[in-house]
């Protein structure tokens, strides 16, 4: 069997978990898949803090993002994206971005983001920030985009430099930011190793999991599970590793054993009292 048949089969199959169906690649067909995709398949950093290979080749992000229900981060969730868009007939590019959470700094570039061209408008697609990130796609005009609870917005705040903001508080709060420059799946791998590898990454010390949902975000980071809605926050404290697989699998739709979640308790815990 040819890779694009098989490619073909597998995003119909997707569609199907997804209750939608080929149609013409249109902004509200896009929509329709990021809205679905963020609300089923979990960001989740389970794989970095288990130490398990991660790669980034189509059929390996839809075994364990789809079939195996491992989550992923943004190398993850979304390549397997670009892969179906570009699929589904999508005129699609990659993007690498700096996290930067509102500050001036110019990090690394270990984020990564699909860019979609439409009747000649663009917009950002990405399914893998986590629960700050949009459920919709972006407009890179500038040109506001409402998703549920939130406000985003692309800002040009640098010639050739943009941001990806949502309203925080009242002004709006930049996410990341990225560059309209030439990328390709070598500087995803470099981003995604030291993402999934370095001792000091992020993902390699805590555990973050979300699902953004129309009416409200569930956001695990370590032990701390919170639930936004509209109407304020929620917290919990979850208190043992049972507490915890029962919440990464009813809650998340993740699926990790009871000695893997012991393992995540253990360095959710940790990470906790290094941050505390």
């Amino acid at each position: 069997m040819k890779i694009t048949n098989k490619r073909s089969i597998l995003a119909d199959q997707y569609l199907v978990l997804l209750g939608l169906q080929r149609r013409e690649p249109d902004l509200e067909f896009l929509n329709s898949i990021i809205r679905a995709h963020v609300a089923r398949f979990a960001f989740a950093s389970v794989g970095p803090l288990l130490g398990d290979e991660l790669p980034l080749d189509f059929e390996s992000l839809y075994r364990r993002i789809i079939v195996d229900r491992r989550g992923g981060y943004c190398f993850e969730q979304n390549g397997l994206l670009f892969e179906l868009l570009e699929e589904f007939g999508f005129a699609v590019n990659l993007y690498l971005g700096r996290v930067i959470y509102n500050q001036d700094i110019h990090p690394g570039l270990t984020h990564r983001i699909t860019l979609v061209d439409i009747n000649g408008e663009h917009y950002v697609a990405d399914v893998g920030f986590g629960p700050l990130g949009p459920a919709s796609a972006v407009n890179l005009s500038g040109q506001r985009s409402v998703d549920g609870l939130r406000i985003f917005r692309v800002a040009e705040r640098d010639p050739g430099i943009f941001h990806m903001q949502t309203l925080k508080d009242g002004d709006f709060y930049s996410l990341y930011k990225f560059e309209l420059a030439r990328y390709g799946q070598a500087d995803c791998e470099v981003g995604h190793f030291y993402s999934h590898k370095h001792p000091a990454a992020s993902f390699v010390n805590h555990l973050v999991v979300s699902k953004i949902m129309e009416t409200e975000v569930l956001s695990l980071r370590n032990r701390e599970l919170t639930v936004i809605q509209k109407s304020g926050d929620l917290k919990r404290s979850l208190d043992s590793s049972e507490d915890m697989r029962k919440v990464l699998n009813r809650k998340f739709g993740l699926e990790v054993n009871k000695a893997e979640c012991e393992q995540l308790f253990k360095k959710a815990s940790e990470s906790m009292t290094v941050e505390a």
